[in-house]
């Protein structure tokens, strides 16, 4: 606990540490208390903290991807995968001079987008009259957004489908500040982006439309990703796609089943990667076959050290079924499987397996010692 919050730790509390693995349960269960109380009440350790630090700290001894997620990441990870929130679908930032929450972008459809909104906006005060279970508040809340984190502003703004929140916007042009009461729905997030906007806010998706060459980024492997990704690539095809751009570089990864399926749409047939559980001597090997395959168009996968775990995935199939020049730098290494499991509002992800592209070479950076010249994507 001391070390997540970058504190030295006291002598005693050293001593005792040093002889932990020699103590019974009941003197660890006094140590750890005796470390709880020594750091006091304090905003950093306050409602679950505490636990959720101990517990990342305690798994990372394990490996570097087995770890406790908290019931706020969760939710957020959560998102992510299923693709899709409730609330009313804007990104937000923090403005530096102001302080005040400053739109990046309202989301296409989203009831930001319909209310009108616009990047660039500041959002000065957040008014609710229900709290974020859609329960009546006995006194509406009006919070200036200066005096709130950018966590705590996101909770505020999030909710319940069906119920509204009341922002104050400044925007520049305008002389006044005005109030934007929308109802907060349910949200989809793109994964699959263009090379840019077209005047409906619709992606364009030509990188070059003479040539006809297109342009696909992908952020996250998500649960509508491949099957998203499919569409855009067969309307490519039918306005005479002749090459394409496959964009994963600082894609984080996400679900294997949308990794499997955008691999098995570029290739032949044959193997996409193997799932090694070493511990009990099993391997399962995911494999493609021909139909519904999109073959006949050039391909460049671009990647660079923040493209992990699908990206990699789908990069070194692409790679060694010779589908697909890849660009760009060396990804990230991150070729291990997570088995996840329910805890205390969070979850403990837990290493149990690997995985090793259709070559057989590894994808796991962490299986090596790391270094530049040894075998890995």
């Amino acid at each position: 606990m001391y070390r997540g919050l970058d504190e030295r730790i006291p002598e005693d509390i050293a001593d005792k540490l040093d002889k932990a693995k020699t103590l019974r349960d009941t003197e660890l269960g006094t140590l750890l208390q005796d470390v709880r109380l020594r750091l006091g009440n304090r905003e950093d350790l306050d409602k679950h903290k505490d636990i959720d630090i101990t517990l990342q700290r305690a798994l990372t001894h394990l490996d570097p991807y087995t770890t406790y997620i908290d019931p706020e990441t969760k939710a957020r990870f959560d998102a992510d995968i299923r693709g899709e929130f409730t609330g009313i679908g804007v990104q937000i930032r923090k403005d530096n001079s102001t302080d005040m929450l400053q739109i990046v972008t309202p989301i296409k459809g989203s009831p930001s987008y319909e209310a009108g909104l616009l990047a660039g906006d500041l959002i000065a005060t957040v008014t609710r009259e229900v709290d974020s279970d859609g329960r009546a508040l006995e006194q509406a809340e009006v919070l200036q957004t200066k005096d709130l984190t950018l966590t705590e502003a996101v909770k505020k703004i999030l909710g319940k489908a069906g119920t509204k929140v009341k922002l104050t916007i400044q925007r520049e042009g305008r002389e006044k500040p005005f109030d934007v009461e929308i109802t907060r729905g349910r949200i989809e997030l793109e994964s699959v982006f263009g090379v840019k906007r077209n005047k409906d806010d619709s992606w364009d998706y030509w990188l070059d439309k003479d040539k006809k060459i297109g342009y696909i980024r992908l952020n996250t492997f998500a649960r509508k990703t491949a099957s998203d990704l499919t569409s855009v690539v067969r309307t490519l095809r039918r306005q005479g796609m002749e090459g394409l751009v496959l964009d994963l570089r600082f894609n984080p990864g996400g679900l294997l089943s949308s990794a499997h399926e955008i691999s098995d749409l570029f290739i032949d047939a044959g193997p996409i990667v193997a799932i090694r559980q070493p511990r009990i001597g099993q391997e399962k090997q995911l494999t493609g076959n021909s139909a519904g395959s999109e073959l006949d168009f050039k391909m460049v996968c671009l990647v660079n050290g923040y493209s992990a775990s699908a990206s990699e995935i789908v990069s070194a199939c692409l790679q060694d079924h010779k589908r697909a020049v890849i660009m760009g730098e060396r990804s990230y290494g991150k070729g291990s499987v997570q088995n996840i499991k329910e805890f205390d509002g969070g979850q403990i992800k837990v290493t149990i397996a690997s995985f090793w592209r259709p070559s057989g070479k590894n994808l796991n950076k962490s299986s090596t010692s790391g270094k530049e010249d040894d075998e890995w994507e």
